[in-house]
């Protein structure tokens, strides 16, 4: 077989296990596969394509990788699903006590609610924390 093509099917088996793990080790690889494709096309020396996928992925790993960590990193600070909730303003539906939960309304959702302080119908409250299915609330 043809030494470009065994590259090129390397390089499609390195994109699919990126796909698959999104670590972008595979994708550093993958770039070397590529590179070597490209070289092995010109040339027939296997050796040659080798050292230059080697060495290709290496470069790449040292340069994509601290990269995509700063990227992922800053995406992973997002609070998503009930966390996002934190720190968010409701409004109390039901009246809550220190002794009894009450009701609140946040992005259109009732939760159930506590806090330490008696807080009145219509009044704003922030969500400090969440315990199960309960939000800890303040003024």
């Amino acid at each position: 077989m043809i030494l470009w093509v065994v590259w090129c099917k390397i390089s499609i088996i390195f994109v699919i296990f990126e796909i698959l793990t999104t670590s972008m080790i595979f994708f550093c690889f993958f770039i070397g596969a590529v590179i070597a494709t490209i070289v092995s096309y010109f040339t027939n020396s296997n050796c040659t394509a080798f050292i230059i996928f080697i060495l290709t992925a290496i470069f790449s790993i040292y340069l994509i990788k601290p990269i995509s960590k700063r990227i992922i990193k800053r995406y992973k600070s997002l609070n998503s699903n009930v966390d996002a909730l934190i720190g968010a303003n409701a409004i109390v539906i039901q009246k809550i006590t220190p002794f009894n939960y009450g009701l609140i309304k946040i992005y259109g959702e009732v939760w159930r609610a506590k806090s330490d302080i008696n807080i009145n119908i219509g009044e704003i409250v922030s969500v400090e924390n969440i315990t199960g299915t309960t939000l800890v609330v303040k003024k």
